[in-house]
């Protein structure tokens, strides 16, 4: 019964349907380290077997009509889709060559040894803001791209030096507003803004923490917040914040996202 509304497919037919999963495989993977990239994962997959369901079901049922405009809204929704998602395509395609073989090749990776003395000057720079109640927002990229908040302040593409941190969030320094970002042992960019949260918190939390769940909430960024009104340090990951109060405690669990950067340990399970 069955065969008489679907079509028995032809070895082309299958050659087609085997292009167009490696075309959708293939942006997946372009997409999976960015932002907008998680519209496409999970539920978000169940959306292109309806596409392709609804152009099949017209077709067997040949409902001419629903089936040219279906077709022609198709054009209409991949320049609606590359629209909506240029920041992402273009961060993408900057970082191609930063993947694979060309980052291999040409970028200079960071050992063991320069991953954890960043740990270690981050970690010694955040007790210092904290014990002279300087307010900081330091946010570290694990697996997704944080280069759509990195254009929303200054790059600065140096070490990371506790010494450097310190002076950016200053009060006096023009760039202490904002969250430095960190991408391996290096400080990317400074005074950028991050996503607040929505949801409603505490009043004793301030902008600087709505600040770092907003991004710990939209990316698996890992996000170091320090109070200037209470001298408190906290960790934002997975829209949840943790405070330490000592610096080695702070140390051990920054340990597990350089450890990651470094290929010592697995990527930690997204929820």
């Amino acid at each position: 019964m069955l065969a008489l509304y679907v079509p028995t497919p032809s070895p082309l037919d299958l050659v087609e349907i085997a292009l167009l999963w490696l075309a959708l495989y293939v942006t997946l993977r372009f997409l999976r380290r960015t932002i907008a990239g998680g519209i496409f994962r999970g539920p978000g997959l169940l959306v292109w077997p309806v596409i392709l369901g609804v152009f099949v079901a017209l077709t067997a049922l040949r409902l001419e009509v629903l089936g040219v405009l279906a077709r022609g809204a198709l054009p209409v929704l991949i320049i609606g889709g590359i629209v909506v998602f240029q920041t992402e395509l273009r961060h993408g395609i900057a970082r191609m060559g930063q993947s694979g073989v060309m980052r291999r090749l040409f970028r200079r990776r960071a050992g063991r040894a320069e991953g954890f003395r960043a740990l270690d000057e981050i970690v010694a720079a955040v007790f210092e803001l904290r014990e002279k109640r300087v307010g900081a927002l330091i946010a570290i990229e694990r697996t997704m791209d944080l280069s759509t908040y990195v254009d929303t302040g200054v790059k600065l593409d140096a070490l990371i030096r506790k010494d450097l941190l310190t002076s950016l969030f200053q009060h006096a320094a023009v760039l202490h507003d904002g969250a430095v970002i960190v991408r391996g042992d290096r400080i990317v960019a400074a005074s950028c803004y991050l996503p607040l949260t929505e949801r409603n918190l505490d009043t004793a939390y301030g902008t600087r923490h709505r600040a770092a769940i907003g991004l710990s909430e939209q990316s698996d960024a890992v996000v170091v917040v320090t109070s200037e009104e209470r001298g408190q340090v906290a960790v934002a990951r997975r829209g949840e914040l943790t405070t330490f109060a000592e610096a080695r405690w702070l140390a051990a669990d920054l340990a597990v996202v350089f450890g990651e950067r470094l290929g010592l340990l697995g990527a930690e399970p997204r929820a």
